[in-house]
């Protein structure tokens, strides 16, 4: 069984893909009700959707007078899962394969069965890529989160939303972004930017993983990462010299560097929503990212519910069996798409299909899951892009000129990194 590097561990809490937000923690664990047995709940929802998921868990311990589901929601929740013994927790969905392969999670058909459920029929195919093994079933998906475009109707009407990366280049024209200021998006030093580079890597159709870990040292994966330099240098479709969390802060107005740029539209998440809503109004519009390559391929994450290993109390079981049971019901799951997220439970999904007004965002990425990509279910995988994500990312959307070679150059080093720790 591998061990996971010292590394490793403190880079769990950092959520790349997530839509959990940051806020503050709620610190300890409660000491239940005399006589009902106690199942240990861990998250990382901190930020606006902690609420919803709050009240699951509140409802299901209010529903019943056997179990009660003590829940802690805080930002280092992958840590203190594996030091404190935490019976349940909330797992990202590229996340699986490695907590899986170090033994951490356990096998869940038994739990489905006593819940009702079942995995191959009750949720969308999608969740096979990641939740089921060779060995079984690990987890029990709970939303998957894509890259969507927001757009400000100001700039772009509903009915000239881009749709490719040539679409991009005519609206940067059309915005006259050099002498007006307005971009048509923003691409950041940090923040959603691995989103935007996976969606350049897969819709350009490169295969970046080879035995197991993550590769990046081809022509095509050079390609890939030019054209985003290309993207903000030449074509001018994203100003220079963005910081943090501007693929959102100068759609919404509040980038700190270029004070004077605003963008038409931003590539992010469903945490983003709320914001951009309350911001734009009527005036924001959602639709699906554009076809920067050759095919649509969405980046997505997702969010999923899954059981210690340790876990071997009956009543323990056949507790999770019970709330498993209680928040796959439809009525209860729409709990979780009105936090924004887009719930991906079948018979939930239907529900929220039922009202497109309400849950924009969730008709969005409803209508891409067949096309979604989420990180290769590999070993450590989080770890194996974070050389990408830092060094190579910086050096792309930094350099004016530059050139093939010294990418590819960068490229070799984080390929070999990736390789040493898909065999830790």
């Amino acid at each position: 069984m591998k061990k996971i590097s010292l590394v490793a561990i403190l880079m769990l809490c950092i959520s790349i893909l997530s839509g959990c937000g940051q806020g503050s923690s709620k610190d300890s664990v409660g000491a239940g009700e005399e006589g009902k047995t106690v199942i240990s709940f861990i998250n990382g929802f901190t930020g606006a959707d902690g609420p919803f998921m709050t009240k699951i868990v509140d409802g299901f311990n209010n529903s019943q007078d056997k179990y009660v589901v003590e829940q802690l929601q805080t930002a280092d929740h992958y840590v203190k899962f594996k030091s404190d013994d935490f019976d349940m927790l909330i797992i990202h969905s590229d996340w699986i394969s490695t907590y899986h392969q170090d033994g951490f999670l356990k096998e869940v058909s038994d739990i489905y069965d006593m819940a009702g459920l079942s995995f191959e029929d009750d949720f969308h195919p999608k969740t096979q890529s990641y939740a089921k093994y060779d060995d079984g079933v690990f987890a029990f998906p709970l939303d998957l989160y894509a890259y969507t475009m927001y757009y400000n109707k100001e700039f772009v009407a509903d009915d000239e939303v881009p749709t490719t990366y040539e679409d991009l280049v005519d609206l940067s024209k059309k915005l006259d972004s050099e002498n007006s200021g307005v971009y048509t998006l923003g691409l950041p030093l940090t923040g959603d930017h691995q989103w935007a580079y996976m969606t350049f890597l897969t819709q350009m159709g490169v295969d970046f993983v080879k035995d197991g870990h993550i590769k990046l040292d081809t022509e095509e994966a050079a390609d890939a990462f030019m054209k985003i330099n290309q993207l903000i240098y030449k074509d001018k479709i994203s100003p220079a010299n963005l910081g943090a969390n501007d693929q959102f802060n100068p759609f919404v107005k509040k980038s700190e560097g270029n004070t004077n740029i605003q963008t038409a539209i931003s590539l992010t998440g469903p945490w983003n929503y709320t914001p951009a809503k309350e911001v734009w109004g009527d005036n924001l519009g959602i639709a699906t990212i554009p076809v920067m390559g050759d095919e649509l391929k969405v980046p997505a994450g997702g969010h999923n519910f899954a059981v210690s290993a340790k876990v071997e109390d009956e009543e323990k079981l056949k507790g999770i069996a019970e709330f498993m049971k209680y928040a796959y019901n439809p009525e209860v799951m729409i709990n979780w798409a009105d936090s924004g997220q887009a719930p991906i439970h079948l018979g939930t999904m239907e529900e929220v299909k039922n009202n497109p007004e309400k849950y924009p965002v969730a008709q969005v990425n409803y209508g891409i899951f067949d096309k979604a990509e989420i990180l290769p279910a590999i070993y450590n995988v989080r770890e194996q892009v974070k050389y990408v994500n830092e060094t190579v990312w910086a050096m792309v959307i930094t350099t004016p000129d530059l050139k093939k070679e010294a990418l590819m150059e960068e490229l070799k080093t984080a390929t070999e990194i990736a390789k040493e720790l898909s065999e830790q």
